[in-house]
């Protein structure tokens, strides 16, 4: 009894051991593929990893850049900007983006599902407008790359491509994650929103008011 007890002991440290040192890697995924249009989330618009977003678009082989992403509450301190989609816009722009690759595609408020809509804002827009697509590359930040790369390939079907870049998550150290109360909570609240992505039965469709 002892022996079996210290083995499922041995066993439990191993595998949490395991656990604390690749999980930020595989939600942090970095997986992007050929493509010639680079969606940027919306709610990244305040990242310094942003410039990060700019970089790749001028390295890369894109013909568009999209913003995609719902209106912003009042404590944002950006009450008058309609949506976080045209924040980051305005901020690629800023550091040297040319307004004539990017579109902005404002999402509406929804109660949930949020990274999920945006994804079926640029379905919807990519069918609508006849934009031809080899690929898309979807910039976020850090851990939450995974649930980003399975909502939006999701949305979007076998049919295009999705890859997935993540941008620096500087507010705690991602080889460390588990000595911040920060890091343990971004990681384990990431966690939730892959799993959630891979498990919920989503809707083929979410009512939208999509602004372009």
């Amino acid at each position: 009894m002892k022996r079996a007890v210290a083995y499922l002991s041995i066993t439990a440290l191993v595998v949490g051991l395991v656990f604390v040192l690749t999980i930020h890697d595989f939600l942090a995924i970095n997986r992007p593929v050929e493509a010639n249009i680079l969606v940027v989330e919306g709610w990244v618009y305040s990242h310094p990893a942003i410039r990060e977003a700019a970089e790749e678009f001028k390295r890369g082989e894109y013909r568009l850049l999209i913003t995609v992403g719902g209106p912003i509450g009042e404590a944002d301190g950006n009450s008058d900007q309609p949506s976080s989609a045209m924040l980051v816009a305005n901020r690629l722009q800023e550091l040297g983006m040319d307004k004539r690759r990017i579109v902005v595609l404002a999402v509406s408020k929804v109660s949930r599902h949020r990274t999920y809509a945006s994804a079926l804002a640029l379905r919807n827009w990519l069918r609508d407008s006849g934009t031809q697509t080899t690929g898309v590359n979807v910039f976020t930040i850090g851990p939450h790359a995974r649930k980003s790369l399975v909502l939006f390939s999701r949305a979007l079907g076998q049919g295009i491509a999705v890859g997935v870049i993540a941008g620096t998550d500087d507010d705690y150290d991602p080889d460390r994650w588990w000595m911040s109360v920060r890091g343990i909570y971004v990681i384990f609240r990431k966690l939730l929103g892959y799993l959630y992505a891979v498990t919920w039965p989503l809707p083929e469709n979410i009512p939208l008011n999509v602004v372009y």
